[in-house]
């Protein structure tokens, strides 16, 4: 398999790499980082604003899942609508739905663009490509010790996933 992402034409599908050793990594500019914890995965991440870093969590997620490298140029569009009561809800169920559609449907979105984006709203269009593998499978985003924090440096947080 190939270090780079390449697409298939006439699939559409993105070939991927396993996944390595995850140092923080910027994306935009947010960042993301694999941390440590007892039984299941576990991510850091943020950025300076909503879109950054919900878009980090995302794409830090996918390399939890061991498909975090693909074209942002992808052939498959999907659209996104979620509502939640709060940030924390937002963040289960955003990131839930993205394990979800690369679970059931093998697809990885590199890009992401925002069309709404609140404390407690998200509309969004994803374009990317179905992967040839997962890694990992995501069975859940949990709230363990799940905070957003929001300081002057914009948000973070850390999320707990159940493998």
């Amino acid at each position: 398999m190939p270090s780079d992402p390449a697409k298939t034409p006439s699939t559409g599908q993105c070939f991927v790499s396993s996944r390595q050793g995850l140092a923080p990594s910027l994306t935009t500019v947010g960042f993301y980082e694999e941390i440590e914890h007892t039984a299941d995965l576990a991510l850091k991440c943020g950025g300076p604003d909503l879109d950054s870093f919900f878009r980090s969590a995302a794409m830090g997620m996918y390399h939890l899942m061991g498909i975090g490298k693909t074209r942002p140029d992808g052939t498959l569009t999907q659209t996104v609508a979620l509502e939640a009561m709060d940030m924390e809800s937002l963040l289960v169920d955003w990131l839930g739905e993205l394990a979800y559609l690369a679970e059931t449907q093998n697809l990885m979105f590199g890009t992401i663009r925002f069309q709404t984006l609140s404390a407690t709203r998200i509309e969004a269009v994803l374009t990317g490509c179905r992967v040839s593998h997962i890694e990992k499978v995501i069975k859940a985003v949990t709230y363990h010790n799940l905070t957003i924090q929001k300081t002057h440096e914009g948000y973070a947080a850390t999320v707990v996933f159940d493998v």
